[in-house]
């Protein structure tokens, strides 16, 4: 497999997560791998939009807003 294969697979896989979470934005490990993704495919700015749109989906939950405070703390997401 070519490098750009291998980016492109990379990528449609992000894209499916991402379309997922659309459907089931309650799924706590699914936000936390997107976010992870963006920011190694060096995509901060979608890395960051998803965590917004997880703490909407999740207001409720403070475990996981916890878990999404500390994972953009470690992934060095703050503004």
């Amino acid at each position: 497999m070519t490098a750009e294969q291998r980016a492109a697979m990379i990528e449609k896989m992000v894209e499916g997560l991402a379309a997922k979470l659309k459907v089931n934005g309650k799924d706590v490990a699914g936000w936390i791998n997107l976010v992870r993704a963006y920011t190694v495919m060096g995509r901060r700015g979608d890395a960051q939009a998803a965590l917004a749109e997880a703490r909407g989906q999740l207001a409720g939950d403070n475990a996981a807003l916890a878990e999404f405070a500390a994972l953009e703390k470690s992934l060095g997401l703050g503004s």
